[in-house]
């Protein structure tokens, strides 16, 4: 009974599922980053929202995705993607100063990062890696600078940048290959 259900639903509707079909074909690469853009951005605004709660811990998972972004669909999307759920997560959080302003910048250029070092041929894992010794680098010289508390800025200065190689990039290692596993 059922199986006539479903034969005579396809036979009515067999246009409009041919199209979907030939759709998820044509458009699978803007279906995926379309997928993982929402996917990430609300594991990163949920992080954003733990590193805000607890104090002095620091699990920032933005600027990771920013470099997966980068990395796999070009350093535009990665500055974007960084810069606009940095941004909307400080301010949501209603946590604006210019250390987060900055933070959310630095979050951005790990997408230019990811995508400049997938240009110059590096792994992911590598990529990944070089992308935040580069930032922990950023962050010691620039945080002193807008920012007296020490601790504070010893926490974001190397904290996050250690989280991201130590435990998401295991993640977004995981995400990699999911996207490239799906022909991204």
């Amino acid at each position: 009974m059922k199986k006539n259900k479903l034969l005579e639903y396809v036979k009515e509707h067999h246009k409009i599922l041919l199209l979907a079909a030939i759709s998820l074909i044509l458009f699978n690469k803007y279906i995926v980053l379309i997928t993982f853009l929402i996917l990430l951005g609300i594991l990163g605004m949920m992080s954003m929202k733990i590193t805000s709660i607890v104090p002095h811990i620091s699990i920032e998972t933005v600027s990771a995705s920013a470099v997966l972004f980068g990395f796999v669909w070009d350093w535009k999307i990665g500055l974007i993607f960084g810069l606009v759920f940095g941004m909307y997560g400080y301010i949501k959080l209603s946590i604006i100063k210019l250390k987060t302003i900055l933070n959310a910048v630095l979050m951005g250029v790990c997408g230019i990062m990811g995508g400049v070092f997938a240009s110059m041929g590096y792994s992911f894992r590598i990529a990944f890696i070089l992308t935040f010794v580069v930032r922990i680098v950023l962050n010691n010289i620039i945080f002193p600078l807008v920012e007296s508390d020490m601790f504070e800025n010893l926490v974001h200065g190397f904290g996050d940048p250690l989280f991201n190689i130590l435990i998401t990039g295991q993640f977004m290692q995981l995400f990699y290959t999911l996207i490239v596993y799906l022909g991204a």
